[in-house]
């Protein structure tokens, strides 16, 4: 039985340059690429390390607007084979009223960009007695 995905916002595949920042002194730590983004959170690949369950800005461009969020990093992941060099991190996004509404915008784009998602195999009707071997 396939266990339940703890993610509650659908995220979208994109690749957005993305500065990170200290949250406390507001100094930049390293930039990376945003490699997906929901309302929710985001996927993040960096080159340098950055702590688990440490706040940071984010900040990014999406059609010659500059967004700034801030977000927790509340996962990391062992690092992408095919990118050896670069830590992956899950980061919940904390957003304001007006930063929610621009980001609806661009996930919203993503989304329709987005490939359709595989089709999934049927699942068993558990109806329907199993056919013999």
């Amino acid at each position: 039985m396939p266990v339940p995905s703890r993610r509650v916002l659908a995220r979208y595949p994109c690749d957005l340059p993305v500065d990170v920042h200290s949250f406390i002194s507001e100094v930049r730590v390293t930039s990376g690429r945003l490699r997906n983004l929901s309302l929710g959170g985001a996927m993040l690949h960096c080159a340098n390390p950055l702590e688990r369950g440490v706040t940071y800005f984010f900040r990014f461009s999406w059609k010659d607007a500059l967004l700034e969020l801030h977000g927790r990093v509340a996962w990391t992941a062992a690092r992408d084979p095919r990118d050896p060099g670069a830590h992956r991190y899950g980061v919940q996004l904390n957003l304001t009223w007006d930063q929610e509404q621009f980001l609806r915008e661009v996930v919203e784009s993503l989304r329709l960009a987005a490939p359709p998602p595989a089709a999934r195999p049927a699942e068993r009707d558990y109806w329907k007695p199993r056919a013999p071997k």
